[in-house]
């Protein structure tokens, strides 16, 4: 593993750490993290957290380690060490989850593979000033791990040379804040899976062909939506990678989420383990042996996933001498939306880049080289954080069925930051591509076994 941090890393973790300090005070405190919560979530001022985006992109902190090769899109160059020491210190600090993850950590490296200039020029700079916030259009209730079935289409008109978008997806992370949306949707008549799709960039401010309807979790939050398209307008110019790649371009967008922010999500992990210990020591729970063995196991396992994440980011430095290698998409391995932007944001999903179609545009960053490492990393992670949900609630006996407030008609579903823990973990081993996918794509990717039917 050849990842370190160096002097010029730790004297940017000082400036990082200075700013954070110098900014994130006043009305900007009170956006807090706190344990249980994660970066999509719809909890707090929404208008103080884009006030929040916009003052990272002013002190240029959105965007970090764009490729300047077309452009200074991004506010502030820096090594992907340094990237690392920034969202570790954002997290230190227990600043709020990021609004503008999907745009800056998904789109953004994708748009710099696949996009072309005026692509770049046009959206990039925006998101590195959040003005533009974005929201992901991939799964549908037919299709959200097995992503290659999706029904959304996009038919071209030819006379004003436009695409008219019509379908539902679901799981849109924080659909109901986003300015724009990256649909993935069905160009080619009479194409079937992974054929025939496209990517499109689409404006959400469009009354009557588009409407959002927020999903209530158990948590009582509505971070997640459902999105109808009906006659959605999205322009030619703003097809990404070209008409009939956009399988390609969207399993290349897939593998990106899981890198740095993998690293942060583990610092915010170590936060919640901490509260929990501290807990089981409070309350007496820590005596049990039973119990604190599985703290224990909790602690240890959060160790060897940092070291992990580590080694994977490490590997992704080194040159690939084969970095676009062709093969199969296989039908049934895209993940569902819902997702932690944090991303994340956050997100989440688990596909390395590639491509049958030797024609389409190849990403720049072509990723860890260890095609299962991502989904290795999700089955860890997934399971990791339901357990640790489960000690949060089991540490504090019958108390955990009580909340911290009664419940009135104004206020009548108030959780505890470690009932909210216990309950969104129910999902990670679901959303960002189900334990069940995960197994799939180590199996059939990375150990060669045969394929799984799929009729």
């Amino acid at each position: 593993m050849d990842f370190a941090f160096g002097p010029e890393d730790e004297r940017f973790r000082a400036e990082a750490r200075d700013w954070l300090a110098e900014h994130f005070i006043g009305p900007f405190a009170a956006l807090k993290q706190e344990p249980g919560g994660h970066p999509g979530e719809a909890r707090g001022d929404m208008t103080a957290r884009r006030a929040w985006e916009r003052e990272l992109g002013t002190g240029g902190w959105i965007g970090l380690g764009w490729d300047p090769t077309d452009g200074a899109y991004g506010n502030r160059a820096a090594t992907l060490t340094q990237q690392v020491v920034w969202a570790e210190e954002y997290a230190r600090a227990g600043a709020p989850g990021r609004l503008g993850h999907i745009g800056e950590n998904l789109l953004a490296p994708t748009l710099l593979a696949h996009g072309d200039s005026a692509q770049r020029a046009r959206f990039l700079p925006p998101i590195a000033r959040a003005e533009e916030l974005w929201c992901q259009g991939y799964s549908e209730p037919d299709a959200g791990s097995d992503l290659a079935g999706l029904r959304t289409r996009a038919v071209r008109d030819p006379g004003e040379g436009t695409y008219r978008i019509t379908g539902q997806k679901i799981w849109t992370s924080l659909a109901h804040e986003a300015d724009w949306c990256f649909v993935l949707a069905r160009t080619e008549e009479g194409s079937q899976r992974h054929h025939g799709l496209s990517f499109l960039l689409v404006p959400m401010d469009q009354p009557g062909r588009i409407e959002v309807r927020p999903i209530r979790q158990l948590t009582g939050t509505a971070e997640f939506n459902e999105v109808f398209f009906d006659g959605a307008v999205a322009r030619a110019e703003d097809l990404v990678g070209g008409a009939g790649h956009g399988w390609h371009v969207a399993m290349s967008l897939l593998a990106v989420e899981r890198g740095v922010s993998t690293l942060v999500q583990q610092i915010g992990f170590a936060q919640e383990l901490s509260r929990v210990v501290r807990l089981a020591l409070e309350t007496g729970a820590a005596e049990e042996p039973v119990l604190r063995d599985r703290l224990i196991r909790q602690w240890a396992e959060l160790k060897a996933m940092r070291w992990n994440a580590l080694r994977t980011l490490g590997a992704a430095q080194k040159p690939n001498p084969n970095p676009n290698p062709a093969r199969d998409p296989a039908p049934n391995d895209a993940p569902n939306d819902a997702r932690d932007p944090a991303s994340r944001k956050g997100a989440a999903h688990d596909l390395p880049p590639g491509s049958a179609d030797p024609q389409a545009p190849g990403p720049r960053d072509p990723g860890p080289q260890d095609q299962g490492a991502p989904s290795v990393a999700k089955l860890l992670w997934g399971g990791w954080h339901q357990r640790l949900g489960e000690l949060a609630v089991q540490v504090r006996g019958a108390a955990a069925a009580l909340g911290p407030a009664r419940w009135t008609a104004g206020r009548p579903y108030e959780l505890d930051a470690f009932q909210r823990l216990f309950l969104f973990s129910r999902a990670d081993t679901i959303y960002g591509g189900s334990d069940e996918i995960q197994r799939t794509i180590i199996a059939e990717r990375v150990l060669h076994l045969p394929k799984e039917s799929r009729r």
